[in-house]
């Protein structure tokens, strides 16, 4: 994983892991094609995903991308934002049909601490975990020493993506 730092916000430094389209064929390697679908959030819907997560989701509308081959989808994507400590994480997000997921990957950190959340071995814990799972940092997520609120933030953007993905694409 090549890091470009980008730069400088104070004393954060920006780290470009993944531009979104590199994202996207790092996910969906194995896929022959690529399809986006925008998902628009009403007033009514965004107090549902609420009710289900335990605070009022961020945007109006998530974009998720969807793999697929010979007609059949091999998996889901959604790139998101969640804050770390006081500036946001961008990251990818793949779940598999089975409602799993598959692979967390950081696209960009922007924090002058805590960029070993970008790591395998951080990320590696949230595969295979689906919205049934408790997915609690200190519990079946292990924290990065010095970057607690970024583990915590990645904790939150994941469930969010699995509650995301179950809202459209599962049971809700």
């Amino acid at each position: 994983m090549a890091a470009l730092a980008v730069s400088l916000q104070g004393r954060a430094q920006t780290t470009v892991y993944l531009t979104p389209a590199d994202a996207l064929k790092l996910i969906f390697k194995d896929s022959e094609e690529v399809i986006k679908e925008d998902h628009p959030l009403s007033a009514e819907q965004k107090t549902r995903l609420a009710a289900q997560l335990g605070y009022e989701v961020p945007k109006s509308q998530y974009t998720f991308y969807l793999g697929k081959s010979h007609g059949q989808i091999d998996g889901y994507a959604l790139i998101d934002e969640q804050i770390g400590k006081t500036l946001p994480i961008t990251f990818v997000t793949r779940i598999n049909p089975d409602a799993k997921v598959a692979a967390v990957e950081v696209m960009v950190y922007r924090e002058s601490h805590g960029g070993d959340v970008a790591s395998k071995r951080f990320l590696n814990q949230f595969r295979q975990k689906s919205a049934n799972d408790e997915l609690r940092l200190h519990g079946n997520i292990v924290n990065i020493s010095g970057a607690t609120l970024s583990s915590q933030g990645l904790v939150i953007g994941v469930k969010r993506a699995l509650a995301l993905w179950r809202f459209f694409y599962g049971k809700t």
